[in-house]
C-alpha cells in the first residue's frame, strides 16, 4: 500500500496488534520501564537500605550476618524481587489484554485486508529481561545510595526530580543510554513514546553505566563499612 494513508493503516494495524497475545507482554512493560520501574526501585532499594536503621536493628543484623553477608544478601533481595516484580507486570499485561481488547476494540476490527510487515517485532523474553535489568540496577543504585545516607527522603526527591523533569543531560546520561538501549526491544505499538535519544554509542554506553554502578557500590560500602551500626 504505497500511498498518504499507508501510515494510518500501519499505525492501526500496530495499535491493533499491542494487545493481541504475546505483544501485550511488551505494551505493558514499555509502559512502565522507563519512569515507574526506575523511580519505584530506587526507592525501594532506599527503603531496603534504611529499614533496619529505621527499625535500630542494624547493630544486631551486622553481628548475627557479618556486614559482607548482610549487604550481600540485601543485593540478592533486591534483584529477586526486580525479576518476579517485572515477571509478575507481565503476566498482567498479557491477561488484561483480552480484557482490554474486549471492552476498547470492535469488533473484526482487527482482521486488516493488507498485510504489514512486522517482522521487528520484540520478543517477549528480551523484553522481560531487558525490565527486569533496569529495576536491579535502579535498586542496587537506591540501596548503596541508602546505605550511606541512610534517609530515604532527599535521594528519593532528587531521582524523581531527575527520571521525571530534568531533560536529558547528554548522550551518556543514564537515562539517555536506557532509552537508546531499549529501541531494539521494544515496538511502541502501544502508544507509548520515550523522549528522543541523543545518538550514542550503545554497546559503549551500557558498559559505562554498569561500570560506574560498580564504582558507585565499592565506594558506598567502603564508606558504610567505617560508619558507626550503633544506630
Amino acid at each position: 500500500m504505497d500511498n498518504p494513508l499507508r501510515f494510518d493503516y500501519e499505525a492501526a494495524y500496530f495499535a491493533d496488534r499491542a494487545l493481541e497475545g504475546p505483544y501485550a507482554i511488551g505494551t505493558g512493560l514499555e509502559m512502565i520501564t522507563f519512569l515507574v520501574i526506575p523511580l519505584l526501585f530506587f526507592i525501594y532499594g532506599c527503603g531496603t537500605a534504611v529499614g533496619d536503621v529505621r527499625r535500630r536493628i542494624l547493630k544486631d543484623r551486622i553481628v548475627a550476618q557479618g556486614a559482607a553477608a548482610y549487604v550481600a544478601g540485601k543485593v540478592a533481595v533486591i534483584a529477586l524481587v526486580s525479576v518476579a516484580a517485572v515477571v509478575l507486570a507481565a503476566l498482567l499485561s498479557w491477561g488484561a489484554a483480552p480484557i482490554l481488547r474486549a471492552l476498547f476494540v470492535q469488533a473484526n476490527s482487527h482482521e486488516f485486508i493488507y498485510p504489514v510487515n512486522d517482522v521487528g517485532a520484540g520478543n517477549p523474553i528480551a523484553q522481560v529481561a531487558f525490565a527486569s535489568a533496569v529495576a536491579a540496577s535502579f535498586g542496587l543504585l537506591g540501596l548503596f545510595i541508602g546505605l550511606v545516607v541512610r534517609s530515604m527522603l532527599i535521594p528519593c526527591l532528587a531521582a524523581g526530580g531527575l527520571l521525571l523533569l530534568l531533560p536529558f543531560a547528554g548522550p551518556y546520561d543514564p537515562r539517555n543510554i536506557l532509552t537508546a538501549a531499549a529501541e531494539g526491544i521494544f515496538n511502541y505499538w502501544g502508544g507509548f513514546n520515550p523522549r528522543t535519544p541523543f545518538p550514542v554509542w550503545t554497546e559503549l554506553g551500557v558498559l559505562l553505566s554498569g561500570v560506574a554502578l560498580v564504582l558507585v557500590a565499592l565506594v558506598s560500602t567502603a564508606v558504610w563499612s567505617r560508619m558507626s551500626k550503633f544506630v
